[in-house]
């Protein structure tokens, strides 16, 4: 085998290595990107019910372009790169996930070029109106109407399959929490954005914690609160263990790391 694909071989497997090790942060990343691809769709998806229009500046914000991506195309790339090659249930379902957030940027991308078109050739082909005569006025106008008719009837379409594909994506997203549950990136996002929780799946933390570690939902925010604990982040540590006890008062180390903390931000 020639050197030159030995060696690409290695930095490939080093790459791969790299991106392995830091694959919490890269599904944590995910997720807050996701959050805030449905936040900005759910903006301009109310915008469409009051006024039956799409803003050019909304959806471009949120496909972007070649040289400026938006967070709907980096979100795309990041789904790309996390479950390329799937070999595990999460994988599996994680390579559904990319495919259903590749269709939903493709038909986002679609859904801009009609609205490109919708709100830079109607107001043109208006303002020509009166300079048309005969003939040639009938035909543009009616052929101008019927194609911006179509387009109409495309955005309609297009911002159904939109909601649609989001809310398949919203709901194979709450399947995968479980097997996340050693990620405690992740679970410092949960812990820290209980409202994305509720925004997302109209659920409670400790009923998704309920899910992700059964018969002791406590554990989420444990895990949280250890995480917080090796990182001195002791008074983030202290209101995860704190709510740990809220949820089970009897809680062995949640009761052992509150007096712990306690004493130590006394001290400081």
């Amino acid at each position: 085998m020639p050197q030159g694909m030995i060696a690409a071989g290695r930095e490939k497997n080093e790459v791969n290595k790299w991106f392995a090790q830091r694959r919490d942060f890269f599904v944590t990343s995910m997720l807050k990107g996701f959050h805030r691809n449905a936040d900005g769709f759910l903006k301009i998806y109310q915008i469409y019910l009051k006024t039956g229009g799409v803003p050019y500046n909304e959806i471009d914000r949120l496909v972007g372009s070649e040289n400026k991506k938006g967070c709907l195309w980096r979100l795309k790339d990041e789904c790309h790169q996390l479950w390329r090659n799937a070999d595990s249930d999460f994988e599996l379902n994680g390579s559904l996930l990319d495919w259903i957030i590749g269709s939903i940027f493709h038909e986002a991308m679609k859904l801009k070029e009609n609205i490109y078109l919708f709100e830079h050739y109607v107001p043109q082909a208006s303002g020509k109106k009166e300079e048309w005569r005969g003939e040639t006025q009938l035909f543009c106008g009616l052929e101008c109407q019927r194609f911006m008719e179509r387009i109409s009837h495309e955005v309609d379409r297009q911002m159904e399959n939109l909601g649609f594909m989001f809310g398949r994506a919203i709901y194979l997203l709450r399947t995968m929490l479980p097997s996340q549950s050693h990620n405690v990136l992740l679970l410092r996002y949960l812990v820290e954005h209980g409202d994305v929780v509720d925004e997302l799946w109209a659920e409670s933390l400790e009923e998704v914690f309920s899910d992700m570690f059964p018969g002791c939902p406590e554990s989420g925010y444990c895990y949280a609160a250890k995480s917080y604990f090796d990182g001195n982040w002791y008074e983030k540590a202290l209101d995860a263990y704190n709510a740990a006890l809220r949820l089970n008062k009897h809680c062995g180390e949640a009761i052992r790391r509150t007096f712990q903390l306690k004493a130590i931000l006394k001290a400081k």
